[in-house]
């Protein structure tokens, strides 16, 4: 699964403006990741990502609306993407403010289709 969770992450880092990223566990566990710093850092925003998904899904689910494919953070200098990868998984993703944010998220929507497809 290490290999695996690598590979993905490595396609993850390479799309064209993600600074930093993770393949997060829905659990907020980190399988992969690709991070400057400390791992402290790292594990709380993996965990506090799968927290920020689950409540998108519980807010969908009250008006009855499907469970979120993405949850976008916008802040001045730069975006979260939070994507869903079917029930166990998600990515999180760091995009610099001066990315193609709409490529972006086609990118990584498609990696996630790739990860459950394969899962």
């Amino acid at each position: 699964m290490e290999e695996k969770a690598r590979k993905y992450t490595d396609e993850i880092r390479s799309v064209v403006g993600v600074v930093a990223c993770a393949l997060v566990s829905c659990e907020g566990l980190i399988m992969g990741k690709c991070f400057r710093g400390d791992g402290a850092s790292s594990s709380l925003f993996a965990a506090m990502s799968a927290t920020v998904l689950a409540s998108a899904e519980a807010v969908c689910g009250s008006v009855h609306v499907k469970r979120p494919s993405m949850v976008t953070i916008t802040a001045a200098d730069a975006t979260i993407l939070i994507v869903s990868v079917g029930e166990d998984a998600l990515i999180t993703a760091v995009i610099d403010m001066s990315a193609d944010l709409p490529t972006v998220q086609e990118r990584l929507l498609g990696i996630a289709a790739g990860i459950g497809e394969e899962a």
